[in-house]
């Protein structure tokens, strides 16, 4: 299970990221009996960072030269891991 997010840069700071994780990580544990939730940020991305920091997560690996071909770029991305053990102990 996976969680990721986007928020327009004129809504940043409001705590909606947050609270919304914070429902989505409780259905993926609680009501969809999820083991393990993965979220990941790229490099440089302090904010995005905090969140899953303040959530809970814990650093698991990090993964360099990723082609976002989106946008086409190559980033580092750094990832982020919450057990089902972990979401109890919050």
């Amino acid at each position: 299970c996976e969680l990721g997010y986007w928020v327009a840069k004129p809504i940043w700071g409001r705590g909606i990221i947050p609270e919304a994780s914070r429902e989505l990580l409780r259905r993926a544990f609680e009501d969809l009996k999820m083991r393990a939730v993965w979220c990941g940020y790229y490099d440089g991305n302090i904010n995005s960072r905090r969140v899953q920091e303040k959530l809970g997560f814990i650093y698991h690996h990090t993964t360099e030269g990723l082609e976002i071909k989106p946008v086409n770029e190559i980033r580092t991305e750094h990832v982020m891991l919450m057990s089902k053990e972990m979401w109890n102990n919050i």
